[in-house]
């Protein structure tokens, strides 16, 4: 019965309630709560032959980008990242996180569900980069955890949360690349480790900058003899 009332909310809210585009207001939007192709048009997406280590456009002859080249090797096999960390992506990002707007989680995860599409990319598990239970509970939500969820709806593949974080961190924004590094030793771990013996598994974050904080979840599930290890970020900060 529960599933039946849900569809009808979702219809009469659909059919009834205006939901503008988070970015400008506009209500020239296909469904509720996505951007509008205008404010699309203004996110720096990422195109063209992608970086394996990031996602991020290939500006090298090489198999890196430059960026990934300053970096040791990635724990994880392939890349996807939506846009690039600046203008009005960075702005809509920064709200998500910090301004208490978790229904961005829609907008985000719909782009996510279009880009993993088209990727060709066949995931058994979606894990989103978890958050301290600490940082989790001053903040309310996890942004990675809530993009992850809607992803997994979208394109039907099965959402794991075994993916820990057993030990509080410094925010990685305030520390130099050598302390990003040395901030997350030991930082994750894996429960269950036996299901994910040989799985190939995506794992979700907000940003990715050096790639410290995904190395260090890759890392765990490689430990646990995970398979075939992607990641895909919102943003990538170039």
């Amino acid at each position: 019965m529960y599933p039946v009332i849900g569809k009808l909310m979702s219809w009469v809210t659909d059919s009834c309630l205006s939901f503008p585009c988070p970015a400008c207001g506009s209500l020239e939007i296909s469904e509720r709560n996505v951007f509008c192709e205008n404010c699309l048009s203004k996110f720096k997406t990422v195109q063209g032959v992608l970086c394996p280590g990031c996602g991020a456009e290939l500006d090298t002859a090489l198999e890196l980008c430059s960026n990934c080249l300053k970096e040791e090797p990635r724990a994880w096999d392939q890349a996807l990242a939506l846009f690039q960390h600046e203008g009005l992506g960075r702005r809509m990002l920064h709200a998500f996180k910090y301004h208490n707007t978790p229904e961005l989680a829609r907008a985000f995860g719909i782009l996510a569900a279009e880009k993993l599409n088209t990727s060709g990319l066949q995931p058994d598990y979606i894990m989103p980069v978890p958050l301290h239970w600490t940082r989790a509970w001053n903040r309310g939500f996890n942004q990675s955890e809530l993009v992850a969820e809607e992803l997994a709806r979208r394109c039907d593949i099965a959402i794991s949360y075994d993916l820990r974080r057993i030990r509080r961190t410094r925010q990685q924004a305030k520390l130099t690349r050598v302390e990003r590094k040395k901030n997350l030793i030991e930082a994750f771990s894996v429960n269950h480790e036996k299901f994910y013996k040989n799985a190939s598994i995506l794992l979700i974050d907000d940003v990715m900058t050096t790639g410290s904080t995904l190395q260090a979840a890759a890392e765990a599930l490689r430990k646990c003899q995970a398979g075939r290890i992607m990641i895909m970020v919102i943003a990538r900060r170039i």
